[in-house]
């Protein structure tokens, strides 16, 4: 394995739950339990978070979602709970109709995040006062 790289648990023994190359982490398509559409994206949803936490992030550094929903039908349905499972502003997200995903799965959701923890770090340390995203009012 790369020294750059981190791996997290293999899921099925050949592949990795998620990724982490440098600030960039990689998170493998998660399903949800339940028998709604908007029971499942939760859970899956948790599951995503679940896996960014051991690398001691959480759903503010993901950047970018892919969505897999077995009936397009259930957009709208996923949108509204897309939205209170994140905070603006929202990561990009594309949503993909499949025409089938693993244990009766209604919705996978898999996630790119980034790590800015270092970088939050040095600007704590810097003495920057600011809650901004950079410090140049500093």
């Amino acid at each position: 394995m790369n020294v750059f790289m981190n791996a997290k648990q293999i899921k099925d023994g050949c592949i990795s739950e998620a990724v982490s190359l440098g600030d960039f982490v990689y998170v493998s398509a998660q399903t949800g339990q339940g028998s709604s559409i908007e029971e499942q994206a939760i859970s899956a949803c948790h599951r995503v978070f679940t896996v960014l936490e051991d690398f001691g992030l959480s759903s503010r550094h993901v950047v970018k979602t892919t969505v897999f929903l077995k009936d397009i039908h259930n957009r709208d349905a996923f949108l509204s709970m897309y939205k209170t499972m994140f905070e603006a502003p929202y990561p990009a997200c594309s949503i993909v109709a499949v025409s089938d995903l693993e244990n009766e799965a209604m919705v996978e959701i898999e996630a790119f995040a980034i790590n800015t923890l270092r970088y939050e770090k040095e600007m704590k340390n810097s003495g920057c006062s600011h809650d901004c995203d950079s410090c140049s009012g500093c």
